[in-house]
């Protein structure tokens, strides 16, 4: 007959709990961790699974299966790079900012990351930061809609005061792509320079791209009222009352047309 185990036992002197050798006699043999293929399998499924909840806003989820998918492939910027987009989505701008610095760690070529960085440096009015990183956008090739990210550079110059950049980035945009608002932001740029004739001219150019542009008709309303052509300031004022009514430069647009008739 067996005698039972007591406090001089082997094992128990040894250390090994009653409980760990009966796992060990379970367990045995068998693989602990997933393969690394299983791995991405498993992260491409809860991909696909964060996908289709933000199709249908639910948010949460969605963040939690992204967070899923980054423990099973931690080094697949991918995931990261949707999971930092969700953040955004839902308004949390510091999470978002965190997945786009970790997804430069990982890859610094990364482009969608240095897209994101620039808008959210843009957002805190950061724009020496959002110069930094739309130029290293800039730099790595198949940027998405480049020509809003030369806008984008402009602005930041811009407000940073560096006018000759920011016209010079403008100018790099429309080259890119000829495009009505970036025309009016280069207009406004030659506007606060005084530089009216030029201001005209590319206000002029940015309804011809875009005849209902009711910011653009307001804008050239007012040159002309400071040059005293009071007739083509009211045909361009009715247009931009008549293209967005409930804008601020319809109301405006209103104040000057009341102005300008009552002084006929």
């Amino acid at each position: 007959m067996s005698q039972p185990l007591s406090k001089n036992s082997g094992f128990l002197k040894a250390g090994f709990p009653l409980l760990w050798i009966i796992l060990v006699g379970i367990w045995g043999g068998c693989a602990t961790a997933l393969d690394p293929v299983d791995n991405a399998v498993l992260a491409r499924e809860k991909f696909r699974e964060a996908v289709e909840l933000g199709s249908i806003n639910m948010r949460e989820k969605q963040i939690a299966a992204l967070k899923e998918a980054i423990g099973l492939a931690q080094e697949d910027p991918e995931y990261r790079a949707h999971l930092g987009g969700a953040y955004l989505q839902d308004g949390q701008f510091e999470q978002a900012e965190k997945e786009f610095l970790d997804i430069l760690n990982i890859d610094k070529r990364y482009k969608t990351a240095y897209h994101f960085l620039g808008q959210l440096a843009m957002r805190k009015q950061n724009w020496e930061k959002a110069v930094e990183y739309f130029s290293e956008e800039l730099k790595l090739p198949g940027a998405v809609s480049p020509h809003q990210v030369y806008n984008w550079l402009a602005l930041s110059y811009y407000n940073l005061g560096r006018i000759k950049m920011a016209e010079q980035e403008w100018k790099n945009a429309i080259h890119i792509k000829d495009h009505a608002g970036i025309r009016l932001n280069l207009a406004l740029l030659y506007k606060n320079q005084e530089q009216f004739a030029r201001a005209m001219e590319s206000l002029k150019k940015a309804v011809v791209l875009n005849p209902k542009f009711h910011q653009a008709h307001y804008e050239i309303a007012l040159l002309y009222l400071r040059e005293k052509k009071m007739n083509r300031a009211i045909t361009h004022f009715e247009r931009a009352v008549r293209l967005d009514p409930k804008s601020t430069q319809a109301e405006a647009s209103r104040e000057y047309l009341n102005l300008l008739r009552q002084g006929k």
